[in-house]
């Protein structure tokens, strides 16, 4: 795999090194992004601790949009509810 990730650097000419455990690290995040609790997540990488879990999955920018345009309890009072 490091290999095959190695051969896909240089034929793109990228400037940052990718390893197979940045895909550990996308795929937890990814996982948290679509609202699945961070405890199914620690399960499903094998962490016997929820705080080795925290370091696998990031906080995007696109998510915090998220959270503030959708679920932002102003909008209750916009709306009138």
């Amino acid at each position: 795999m490091r290999i095959f990730l190695k051969n896909i650097e240089s034929e793109l000419k990228l400037t940052e090194h990718i390893t197979p455990h940045m895909f550990r690290h996308t795929f937890a995040t990814t996982l948290l992004e679509k609202d699945v609790d961070i405890r199914y997540i620690q399960s499903i990488l094998g962490h016997s601790s929820i705080s080795t879990t925290q370091i696998y999955t990031h906080v995007t920018y696109f998510k915090q949009i998220e959270i503030l345009t959708e679920k932002n309890p102003i909008n209750d009072y916009r709306l009138g509810a």
